[in-house]
């Protein structure tokens, strides 16, 4: 072999070498990319029972803790033959009633390897009788009142408290049993699981303990609601405590990469969500004039765009007009329908009846608008009430948000207003199937409910300091009408007196119309969204059928800044506020990526 020969021989073998070594990177970027474990996967499937009820039934805390996630649930008629591990990742028990047939389902799904978090002590059972030990591995009940003097003993050095302190004084202003368990010792073996207890408050009054069996892989957190929900008048801590808890305890259950920067998804630019609703406005020529002051007040305290703050409760009427509906559309959304003089809405009519009815209405408003359909994506009842059925024919009809039947209303309380889940959006149940509809409640007195003028004020003012403090997705409604705070002098100084307090004591809130939340919430709900660690931030991937207009992010333990691109190109906008980041951009349909980068 001559000189050139081995020269050239040597050049092949040099360029095999590299190439095999870029290969060798290349598989090795492949095998870590493939193993690498998401921080938040809305794709694992989580279901949620609620107990079977003859009337309209609500998931009290689950839609807004588990934003992200488009939940199933199952009732007393479908928990026993679908809840299985190949279903169902992770089961969420957010109620205290359980039935008998629902207790022996969640035992099997357990010994099979599911996993089950429960927000509340399932010990109950639908007709309110107590039978405390139907879950195999919760132990011996107990019964405790917590209130501001009651301490929390923390075990911080599991996955699950890790960060918080060894213990904590209750934040709660108010005296309230709670239902607890005794388990002694603090770790050990029940019903083949290994128990831990995380949190108690005194020798028997264990609130937060968690399960495994590590054999099949089965989990299960023991916990209530107050721990996680800050800002109420039975929260046990602060927002950055409660949320972190919650974060660690969602990671664990669901086998998630440690979630770094607290991310998750949220409503569009933030969390706490305010809404002026002004009921029994038609639409028509004769309301412009003696509306104009309103929205003036509005735009004088510079809280948001005007047009952002208003939804408007439209009465489909002959009085309606394109032209009034443009106006009222240049200051806010009209896009809730207010079916006033149409029918008995809480009539013994079957759904068919009731859908006939709606169709009726929305045809009033087409011609009046002059487009063959509207498009309303929310809707409220006269009287802020309805039959079961009606509430079904507006589902079936495609209203993705009701604003009827809330806590304040004729119907029956939703929630408790002693926990800020009173301001959480609700999934509807009705005949013990999940509808279309959320609930968004009206936590404070319509302006014409009060006694006198003042009163509204106050009463808003007081559920608004609640609501300052809040740490999920949250709506708030200021409840007005056109015969109101629109037009009424004491009550439009009233309602200008509650914008003020808004602008002053709530801290970060956002105007959002109904219509706007809608839209926001359903394209969430077919939309994939998987987020990964990167050495200097988080990165979420995102596959949408629909645009999601300001898809926004929430990271809650960043210290010193983000900056966030959305498909590399287009810088997200981002705003501190509270202790947290909101990252959002517009996603339109397809797959995109937003990447997170930290100071």
């Amino acid at each position: 072999m001559n000189s050139l020969d081995r020269k050239i021989k040597f050049k092949v073998m040099r360029t095999s070498c590299i190439f095999a070594g870029i290969l060798c990177l290349v598989l090795v970027c492949q095998i870590a990319a493939a193993d690498s474990s998401t921080c938040l996967d809305n794709t694992k499937k989580i279901a949620v029972y609620l107990p079977s009820t003859d009337v309209v039934a609500h998931d009290p805390i689950c839609t807004a803790m588990f934003f992200e996630y488009n939940l199933d649930y199952l009732t007393d008629s479908t928990i026993t033959s679908n809840l299985t591990k190949k279903n169902y990742e992770l089961l969420l028990v957010p109620d205290k009633h359980m039935s008998d047939k629902a207790a022996t389902a969640v035992n099997k799904y357990l010994n099979s390897g599911g996993k089950v978090w429960f927000f509340a002590d399932p010990r109950m059972k639908p007709d309110g009788s107590i039978s405390d030990n139907r879950i195999n591995i919760l132990g011996k009940p107990s019964e405790i009142w917590i209130n501001r003097s009651s301490n929390f003993i923390v075990d911080n050095t599991d996955p699950i408290t890790n960060g918080l302190s060894r213990s904590y004084r209750s934040l709660s202003t108010a005296n309230k049993s709670t239902y607890t368990r005794s388990f002694n010792p603090d770790s050990g073996n029940i019903s083949g699981f290994k128990y831990k207890v995380l949190a108690s408050v005194c020798k028997d009054g264990d609130v937060l303990i968690r399960f495994e069996n590590t054999k099949t892989g089965a989990k299960a957190i023991y916990s209530n609601e107050n721990m996680f929900i800050s800002g109420g008048s039975c929260n046990y801590f602060n927002r950055e405590t409660a949320t972190r808890l919650f974060q660690n305890s969602k990671n664990w259950i669901l086998g998630l990469d440690k979630n770094t920067y607290g991310i998750s998804i949220t409503y569009p630019r933030g969390d706490k969500q305010i809404t002026v609703t002004i009921d029994d406005v038609m639409g028509a020529d004769k309301e412009i004039q003696k509306t104009r002051n309103f929205f003036e007040m509005e735009k004088s305290k510079k809280l948001a765009n005007v047009q952002d703050m208003n939804t408007f409760f439209i009465v489909p009427e002959s009085q309606t007009s394109k032209s009034g509906l443009a106006y009222f559309s240049k200051y806010g959304d009209t896009h809730t329908i207010h079916p006033h003089r149409i029918t008995d809405w809480r009539a013994d009519f079957t759904v068919a009846q009731f859908q006939k009815n709606i169709t009726k209405a929305q045809s009033i408003m087409n011609k009046a608008a002059g487009v063959p359909n509207y498009g309303f994506s929310s809707i409220r009842f006269p009287n802020t009430a309805a039959s079961v059925p009606a509430y079904q024919a507006a589902s079936n009809a495609g209203f993705i948000i009701d604003s009827t039947y809330g806590y304040y209303t004729s119907m029956t309380a939703l929630g408790d207003t002693q926990s800020n889940n009173v301001f959480f959006p609700k999934q509807k149940i009705l005949y013990g199937k999940e509808t279309n509809t959320i609930e968004i409640e009206v936590p404070g007195y319509f302006d014409i409910s009060p006694r006198d003028a003042n009163d509204f004020y106050r009463k808003n003012a007081a559920c608004l300091k609640h609501f300052k403090g809040i740490n999920f997705p949250a709506n708030f409604i200021i409840a007005g009408h056109i015969q109101g705070m629109m037009t009424k002098p004491d009550l439009f100084s009233n309602m200008s007196k509650t914008l003020d307090y808004i602008g002053k004591n709530t801290g970060y809130t956002v105007f959002s119309t109904l219509d706007q939340i809608a839209k926001y919430n359903d394209a969430l709900k077919s939309t994939k969204i998987q987020a990964y660690n990167t050495p200097k931030g988080v990165t979420v991937d995102i596959t949408t059928s629909k645009q999601i207009d300001n898809f926004t992010i929430k990271l809650t333990n960043v210290k010193k800044g983000v900056k966030a691109q959305y498909d590399g190109t287009d810088n997200c906008d981002v705003i501190h506020a509270d202790g947290v980041y909101y990252v959002y951009h517009t996603v339109s349909p397809g797959t995109h990526q937003i990447s997170v980068t930290t100071a």
